[in-house]
Parts: structure tokens; sequence; C-alpha cells
């Protein structure tokens, strides 16, 4: 008998892993598509924080989403990029054409995050930004695969703002 409970248990453990990982695959895709919003109004667009922080010169804000707890991968990831981000394009930082913000998706005041960039784990998510609002997004889900090769995650990260603003920023 206790072999039939051990076998139960361990089908069902079975049946909820692949669903959860089924779901993890189905919203990751979703998550690194790029989202354009060409007819929408200041009303819809998604808020990309408060407007007195965020400067008029600002083309486009890198937001690292976490929750309370990071893993060591997600908290890696989030250190690299930053640094890709941060250290790679200096001049737009210290002018605000780029802000770098890490964001915990726990807060409840946070919580608007997931629907309107549809992230749902720590996620890197570039965001162009026109007059303070974005005009649309790409999540960089790529990132998680290249975490154990700092200088290809920099470089990743580093083409992906590159190509998203359009332009060869230094």
């Amino acid at each position: 008998m206790n072999a039939k409970a051990f076998f139960r248990a361990a089908l069902l453990l079975f049946i909820a892993l692949c669903l959860f990982f089924f779901v993890r695959d189905h919203y990751g895709r979703q998550a690194g598509r790029v989202a354009e919003a060409p007819g929408q109004t200041a009303a819809s667009a998604p808020d990309v924080g408060d407007a007195a922080t965020v400067p008029a010169s600002t083309r486009l804000i890198a937001y690292f989403f976490h929750g309370h707890r990071q893993c060591p991968s997600c908290r890696h990831v989030e250190a690299v990029s930053q640094s890709a981000i941060v250290g790679g394009f200096p001049d737009a930082i210290r002018s605000g054409a780029i802000l770098w913000r890490a964001v915990d998706m726990e807060d409840p005041a946070n919580r608007h995050f997931a629907a309107d960039y549809q992230v749902y784990w720590s996620a890197l998510v570039l965001v162009k930004v026109k007059a303070g609002k974005p005009i649309r997004y790409k999540g960089l889900e790529q990132a998680w695969q290249l975490q154990q090769d700092d200088e290809a995650l920099r470089s990743y990260v580093q083409a992906e703002v590159r190509a998203y603003l359009g332009e060869g920023l230094r």
C-alpha cells in the first residue's frame, strides 16, 4: 500500500511540474515579443513611472522586474544587465536619455506592470518612450539563456538597446 501511495504522489508531482513548465514557457514566449502602440492615446498608455521622475529627454527605460526574493541567477542577470547599460551608455544615462529601473513586482503599487508589459516573473524589458509615454516595449528573455557568459550577456543587452533605439549610441 505504501508503494502505491508513493507512486500516486510521484505521478501527481510530475503532472504539476509539467503544467508549471507549460505555463512558464507559454507566457515566456509572449514576454519576448515586441509590442507596438502606434495609435495609443496618452490616457491608455501604460504608466512608466511618476511623470516628475521621467525627464522629457528620456527615450528608453530599461526595467528589471523582480519579486521580493530573487534567486542567484536573477540577481546575476540584473547586475550584469545594469552594468551593461549604465557602463555602456554613460552619456545617455547622465543626460537622462536612458533610465535604469529595478521594480519589485510584489509591491502593490507596481502590479500594473504585469498587465502593461505582460511580465509575470523576473524580466528585463526595454521601453521606448516619447514625451514621457511608452510607445513600444520588448522583453529581453534571451538574457537568462546567456547568464553563464557575462560578456555575451553584456553584448546582447547593449546590442538590444542600440537596436531598439535605432541609433548607434555609445
